[in-house]
């Protein structure tokens, strides 16, 4: 089961940030689908771990595309990406000791950051990297 699925509305017409997207939210369904399936919390560290490598993996391949296009609205944006990493690190101290996490709010963040974050921030730098020859 999917709670979140690419659409060409999230494209930014990067061929690798649009890739990075569709990786990010199937890591995000396969969270929920474990989720749903009542796996353990070991599986579901795991599988948070692996949000938190490849958004790591995804920010980093952004900011460097911000600094190589001097990219005007970068500070803000990496405020964004800073908020997210800091949310991941929470909500995996709260699995890894075994806490209940309220498990609607979690996916609800999610899916709703990474949909929100594309469809706004992530389109706002497009035209720009088009500009400067990011594709």
């Amino acid at each position: 089961m999917k709670i979140v699925e690419w659409s060409p509305k999230y494209s930014v017409s990067i061929k690798s940030i649009d890739d990075d997207h569709i990786k990010l939210l199937n890591t995000i369904n396969k969270l929920f689908d474990s989720i749903s399936k009542g796996k353990a919390n070991a599986v579901i560290y795991d599988i948070l771990n692996e949000l938190e490598q490849y958004s790591n993996f995804h920010f980093n391949r952004e900011e460097t595309f911000f600094r190589q296009t001097n990219y005007p609205e970068s500070v803000e944006h990496i405020k964004e990406h800073e908020a997210f990493k800091q949310k991941i690190q929470e909500i995996k101290k709260e699995v890894s000791d075994n806490k209940s996490i309220a498990i609607p709010e979690l996916l609800g963040f999610l899916s709703s950051w990474l949909k929100d974050h594309i469809a706004n921030s992530d389109k706002a730098y497009e035209e720009h990297f088009k500009k400067h020859g990011v594709v």
